[in-house]
């Protein structure tokens, strides 16, 4: 697993009491180049007592709530290095190698503040809001779990997430150390979305859902899905204007924007400018980085006024979107 540093003062300690990963000794921890195994780094590995039933812990449940008020600078810097903190989720995907912490760090601080449990269903990051939840499936196995991002981390090369010990052991990841991974943000929205269009799928396969499925869904989830046989229409924002440059956009025109990604690729902007195309909104533009903010920015617009603005958000949502208002 990874080596991690807790520092002791307000806001940069809390970003430094996440992961401040760096090369240990030979192990199957996370500081390990692969699949092997070994030791762990120094005091880290997993609890005394590992006859839990990992069965029994239910992935974590997406909530819409707030960024934590710690954790969340523009940028902050880590092992000499700088990193700048998305300023949404939305439509993120990456790909790359997991690892995971343990018993070292439980009971201490994260990043957001809220104590390290080992037990609990959470993750590191370097970049993404805190706090996000993201669906982290195992490239090797296929299996699959959603964990709440609330720390920083991990500050090791090659490594794009940090995850809880009861995460690696039900993804396969303790026993090896790492595994690669990939990593999407996940919404309540987008979840609603995912279990509408199976019940599309389902419909036209010729089957209905089962009872149970129709019952675990609640009244205002019912209202707020897309209508099992008739999707939402496309939005059509009043005024169209040319998709950007798959490559960079210079400069989109000016006007009401919903922004639904930050990415440090251009690969992952152009993978979410595809999705969005894909789901019928247009047009959609890839803005390039620029001195005041080191990221490709998709966005969809622009719109003549607030109110087609507002129905293409409500749209965006309903279809597993999260967006958010910008100008230009």
């Amino acid at each position: 697993m990874a080596w991690r540093s807790v520092a002791g003062l307000a806001l940069v300690s809390l970003l430094m009491a996440g992961c401040a990963s760096s090369p240990s000794s030979s192990g199957s921890g996370s500081s390990s180049g692969g699949h092997g195994g070994g030791g762990y780094y120094q005091n880290d590995g997993p609890p005394d007592d590992e006859g839990i039933d990992i069965d029994a812990i239910p992935d974590a449940v997406p909530r819409d709530e707030p960024y934590s008020r710690y954790g969340n600078p523009a940028s902050y810097e880590a092992l000499g290095k700088t990193y700048y903190v998305m300023p949404s989720a939305a439509g993120f995907t990456q790909t790359g190698i997991a690892s995971w912490y343990g018993r070292q760090f439980h009971g201490r601080r994260t990043s957001s503040g809220e104590p390290y449990n080992m037990f609990k269903m959470t993750a590191a990051h370097k970049r993404l809001p805190i706090p996000s939840y993201v669906r982290v499936t195992n490239l090797d196995s296929g299996k699959h779990v959603i964990v709440r991002v609330n720390d920083r981390g991990p500050f090791h090369d090659g490594r794009i997430i940090d995850l809880s010990y009861v995460a690696a052991r039900k993804l396969d990841v303790v026993a090896n150390g790492s595994a690669p991974v990939r990593i999407e943000t996940v919404t309540p929205a987008s979840l609603r979305a995912e279990q509408s269009q199976r019940n599309v799928e389902s419909v036209r396969g010729g089957r209905t859902p089962a009872p149970s499925a129709r019952r675990a869904q609640t009244s205002a989830e019912i209202q707020q899905s897309a209508p099992v046989n008739r999707p939402p229409p496309a939005p059509a924002p009043a005024r169209p204007v040319p998709v950007a440059n798959r490559g960079n956009a210079a400069s989109p025109s000016r006007g009401l924007y919903l922004q639904t990604g930050a990415f440090g690729s251009i690969e992952n902007a152009r993978h979410m400018e595809a999705r969005l195309n894909g789901a019928g909104f247009n047009p959609v533009s890839i803005i390039s980085p620029d001195t005041s903010t080191p990221l490709y920015r998709v966005r969809v617009g622009p719109f003549d006024n607030e109110r087609a603005r507002a129905v293409t958000r409500q749209i965006l949502t309903q279809r597993g979107f999260a967006s958010r208002d910008v100008e230009r």
